[in-house]
């Protein structure tokens, strides 16, 4: 066991900021009030960017998105500060094992003890190796967490490996160590603390509560349709006549598995079907036992299931990604913390409900992966949403990230409306309580916070001052001494006339963040993008969407379900690239669950979508409203997904609807020949719309408007010959036949085969081609020549194409499936 000084970082490249230490005190409530709590809801006129906006025609691969040039900047005055002379902590002098072999739950939490026994800035160390971690040894608290398991005592006690609670200036740094967990867990977690980093881990689950189970093949053998069936490592299998059940490791401490999945969960909505060739990706019912006869094994890792039906029943190349809905633990956890970042983490697996950012000041993320670990045949990322920031002060900054198949939302950032149950006047007292089933039990407002009153049916405040708080009783975030469900608030002055029980909400407008978002990828998200709502400053930049479920940008405010805060009155989404948004939804969609207007206020306000590039799908659309003023659409590029040279015999719906809103300007945009450059409206007059500009047409009714696009001259989507095409591609090591989908191929490599030679060229003159291999990005050299070294599973190419004008691309899949 040895302590040593440090002087200095671990990484060359890391900039530190050299501050002397501050109290080391941990009260909370005193740290934030010593920093000076910012209560204003005004936000900032430009929010923060260190990069200079670019013209539409510039986005592409090198400047957007993960796998950009160059990484995008934080914003460095919310990044943790770091004393430059620190004390070291090495877990494996505690007896953390870095071959893997042996559980190092409780070295590791000893070294932490050890650590924050010190009482001085301190960096804790994995020495580069693999370390296993089971749930039984970990640490243990009863927390609870917005947006999991709410009020149910089930899970209310949570398994912590990486456990940071109650210290000050603290590393955790992986250097470049993988981590193992076994069983139900928090990976880390940050309570009461300052100045907190973690970094440099790849981390994975053993066996992760998600089962992807993947159909290697499909047909009729016998008379009797089949599916063989691929099951990944860490799953058992009790096959029981004509369906089975899968069921995780068993515990060494109880002896029974950590999980179970009876048959009856593959007909659960909250399942998902990927299409490994194409990477779409969509909730979905599993069709794994309808109408099944018979399940046999085919050695340790393959199952058949034969059908009763003498037809194929299909989906060769999917992954049925089958799991259970409790969200019992939150994959990390932050929570009365300030200046949290979390930086080049690898995280292959999130169980529970991904990273929470719960009541903190300044939350940094930094360069993860959120995506499975090529060679393991598992797809699901994470079992819910992968980040959740919940009532965050001061900034959230999530930058250089690479989001793939969650089972829930990317990222989601919000407040929580809480409902007026009970009034007492004179006291100037409320009770509220936590509506949505899922979150309760922490506390919402502390003294000194700035509180708001909201009517449900309009999402607007009374129009009355803030309140301040000045007393509280109500959850404690640890245990069960008060109501789970309910708070009593006093505020500093009378109560609005108006409130009434039922009728209002509550939100804590202090902790509403400043949003910073950039050089981010999403991918195959079976919901949206980003959620957001927040009245300060939102930036997002130089992202990629591709292929989301649902809208790829949702801005709610919602008091009717989720309950998540607040209107946002300062937006600006720019310099993005929004490939194949979903079909039947918006790309970006401002929609508040208000049931009634002012003819005055709108929920949602400020909002400019500047310099984008949108490559639509038939049926797709741009931007959907509800109460929004101040709407700015400008310089935008809109062309078609994978366009051809043939006009097809109907052209989209209409580019924008809108209700209820006012101040809308479009200007400066360059739509491709083909589309319905309309608005549509409802509830506002037409003078609202300024489109001339753009020639915008307005819809004033109710059924959409479609243009005959048949006679239109120039380029739209058909049946002709691709834009900004890649020349045949010329493989060798294996064969694809004919696309699973368009532009998607899938094949199985011959047995043995190690690696795939493949030759990338671009058919068209200024075709500019960017690929990524297993998501890593892949250099294309002068001639085109690629290895693709293969690992067991699927094997993943993309390649963009995008022409010199920036209005005409797509992406071209190869997937390899790999013994």
């Amino acid at each position: 066991m040895l302590t040593l000084p440090f002087h200095g970082t671990l990484e060359a490249w890391e900039i530190v900021f050299d501050r002397s230490a501050v109290t080391s005190t941990m009260n909370y409530r005193a740290v934030e009030a010593s920093m000076g709590t910012n209560t204003s809801t005004q936000s900032s006129i430009i929010p923060w960017s260190r990069h200079k906006p670019l013209p539409a025609s510039q986005l592409g691969t090198d400047t957007v998105g993960f796998h950009a040039a160059a990484a995008t900047s934080q914003d460095p005055a919310t990044l943790p500060v770091h004393a430059a002379d620190r004390l070291l902590v090495n877990v494996t002098d505690f007896g953390a094992d870095p071959s893997g072999v042996q559980d190092s739950a409780a070295a590791v939490w000893d070294a932490i003890c050890h650590a924050k026994a010190l009482g001085s800035p301190v960096t804790v160390v994995f020495p580069t190796g693999r370390y296993t971690i089971y749930s039984h040894d970990a640490p243990k608290r009863e927390l609870y967490v917005s947006n999991t398991v709410g009020r149910f005592g089930e899970f209310k006690v949570k398994n912590i490996a990486i456990l940071i609670e109650d210290m000050h200036d603290v590393i955790v740094d992986g250097m470049g160590s993988e981590v193992s967990f076994h069983g139900r867990q928090t990976q880390f977690a940050v309570i009461r603390s300052t100045d907190v980093s973690i970094k440099n881990f790849s981390t994975d689950w053993h066996a992760p509560l998600v089962v992807d189970l993947t159909v290697m093949a499909s047909g009729v053998e016998g008379g009797f349709g089949f599916r063989d069936i691929r099951v990944p490592a860490g799953v058992t299998v009790d096959i029981h006549g004509a369906t089975a059940t899968f069921s995780g490791e068993t515990s060494p401490s109880t002896g029974l598995p950590y999980w179970s999945h009876s048959p009856e969960v593959a007909t659960e909505w909250q399942n998902q079907i990927r299409d490994l060739a194409s990477g779409l990706t969509l909730r979905s019912p599993l069709p794994l036992w309808e109408d099944s006869r018979s399940v046999t094994a085919m050695g340790t890792d393959m199952l058949r299931i034969s059908y009763n039906s003498a037809e194929d029943p299909g989906d060769s190349g999917k992954v049925y990604e089958l799991r259970q809905r409790p969200r019992d633990t939150p994959g990390g956890f932050v929570w009365e913390s300030t200046r949290v970042e979390l930086k080049n983490l690898a995280l292959h697996y999130l169980h529970g409900f991904g990273i929470v950012g719960q009541f903190s000041r300044d939350v940094s993320l930094d360069g993860l992966v959120l995506r499975t670990k090529p060679g393991t045949w598992r797809q699901t990322a994470g079992l819910a949403d992968f980040i959740q920031l919940s009532g965050i002060a001061g900034k959230a900054q999530i930058t250089n990230c690479l989001f793939d198949n969650p089972h829930d939302d990317p990222i989601n950032i919000h407040g929580t409306y809480v409902q007026v149950e009970s009034i007492d006047r004179g006291s100037r007292t409320v009770t509220l309580q936590y509506m949505e089933r899922d979150s309760a039990g922490f506390p919402q407002f502390y003294p000194g916070d700035e509180l708001r009153f909201v009517k449900r049916a309009t999402m607007l405040s009374d129009g009355a001052d803030d309140y301040k708080v000045v007393a509280v009783t109500g959850p404690t975030g640890t245990d069960t001494s008060h109501d789970l469900e309910r708070m009593t608030i006093t505020v500093d002055k009378d109560l609005p006339a108006n409130l009434a029980v039922g009728s209002h909400v509550a939100e804590n407008m202090t902790y509403t963040p400043e949003v910073y978002i950039a050089g981010n990828t999403f991918k195959s998200a079976p919901t949206r993008g980003i959620l957001v709502t927040t009245p300060k400053a939102v930036l997002i930049e130089r992202n990629h969407f591709d292929q989301m479920g649902m809208a790829s940008i949702y801005i709610s405010a919602d008091a009717d379900y989720w309950y998540e805060s607040s209107g946002v009155t300062n937006a600006t989404i720019r310099n993005n690239v929004f490939d194949r948004p979903a079909a039947g939804w918006a790309a970006i969609w401002f929609d508040p669950t208000n049931v009634a207007s002012e003819p005055v206020r709108t929920v949602h306000s400020n909002v400019s979508i500047d310099a984008n590039r949108f490559m639509i799908l038939p049926g797709g659309s741009l931007v959907k409203g509800k109460s929004v003023a101040g709407l700015s659409f400008t310089n935008n590029v809109v062309g078609h997904y994978a366009p051809r040279t043939d006009a097809p015999g109907a052209c989209a719906e209409a580019l924008f609807d809108f209700a209820a809103s006012s101040g809308l300007a479009f200007a400066g945009n360059d739509y491709a020949p083909g589309f319905n450059v309309i608005a549509t409206i409802r509830a506002m007059p037409a003078e609202e719309v300024d489109g001339d500009a753009d020639g915008v047409a307005i819809n004033t009714s109710n059924t959409p408007q479609r243009r005959d696009c048949a006679d239109i001259a120039g380029v739209v989507p058909g049946a002709g010959e691709l834009l900004a095409p890649l020349a045949e591609p010329v493989w060798s090591g294996v064969t694809f036949g004919a696309p699973a989908s368009e532009l998607a191929w899938l094949t199985h490599a011959p047995a043995g085969t190690t690696h795939a030679d493949v030759v990338l060229v671009a058919a068209a003159t200024g075709t500019s081609v960017h690929a990524n291999y297993n998501d890593s990005k892949l250099t294309v050299p002068h001639g085109g020549s690629c290895r693709l070294e293969l690992v067991p599973g699927p094997n993943i190419l993309e390649v963009r194409t995008l022409s010199a004008d920036g209005r005409s691309g797509q992406t071209y899949r190869w997937v390899i499936i790999a013994e």
